[in-house]
């Protein structure tokens, strides 16, 4: 039984999307058109009115910049639609439809912004700069799995304890929104205080942002192990606690339903 649902993910995930966008005109483009629009808006103000601020050219900054924001948006979009899950689906109250499945469709349609959005600038670095490290790019395939391991991990812990406990929610949109600032996303990490570099590196997202960052040159220094190494630990860390706590508070938020 529990194969049969794993195998109905990507269909489920692929019918979200087209429910989603049905009798849109520019349809999937909605997925990556807000955080395209506050990647201009980033890019306008530190790339090209305020160009010494992003350290670089208005074009470097807007590639930057999206390399960043695009994945983190994926981000906060699995995580923010986790915690919602279940008071948005009470029939699973009735249903034998396992909460694992919810949850993996909320990621992995997430994941698709992510996919988009960094093939759209890797395809703009190398119309507009003449190239990219291609041979960087399975570590951004491997990013972007890790990135989806996070965020079932965690979203298997937000989604039972975002019914226990309403107020994680608004809670958990405010504190994603502080972390955009706490993470290395709109400023380069050589811009930070040794201080601020050391708690910044405890952040597993920086470690992503760096994978990401490869093939467009865009991050400080070249590739390191210890990057990837972090990403795999946390993502193992994140899926087991999520597992453990899902099974602890599954029957609790059932029940609270």
């Amino acid at each position: 039984m529990r194969h049969a649902w794993i195998r109905s993910v990507l269909p489920l995930t692929l019918a979200d999307l087209r429910h989603r966008y049905a009798g849109s005109v520019l349809g999937g483009f909605w997925t990556i058109a807000a955080p395209l629009l506050e990647v201009a808006a980033y890019a306008l103000v530190f790339g090209f009115l305020l160009p010494a601020a992003s350290r670089g050219s208005g074009l470097h900054y807007a590639l930057f910049i999206a390399s960043g924001l695009l994945p983190w948006a994926a981000f906060r979009e699995a995580l923010e639609a986790s915690a919602a899950t279940l008071p948005d689906n009470r029939w699973i109250r009735r249903s034998r439809v396992p909460l694992e499945l919810l949850v993996a469709r909320h990621v992995l349609v997430a994941a698709s912004r992510a996919v988009v959005g960094l093939a759209l600038v890797i395809l703009v670095a190398f119309v507009a700069r003449g190239g990219v490290g291609l041979g960087t790019l399975p570590l951004v395939l491997l990013a972007i799995v890790l990135q989806v391991a996070m965020c079932y991990g965690l979203g298997l812990a937000l989604a039972p304890l975002g019914t226990l406990y309403p107020d994680l929610r608004p809670g958990l949109a405010s504190a994603l929104m502080l972390l955009t600032f706490a993470s290395p996303i709109l400023y380069p990490e050589s811009a930070l205080s040794p201080r601020a570099l050391a708690l910044v590196e405890w952040n597993p997202f920086t470690y992503l942002l760096r994978l990401y960052r490869l093939p467009l040159s865009l991050g400080e220094g070249g590739f390191r192990g210890l990057d990837v190494a972090w990403c795999l630990a946390a993502a193992a860390v994140l899926v087991g606690v999520g597992v453990l706590l899902k099974d602890r508070y599954w029957w609790a938020a059932r029940d609270a339903l």
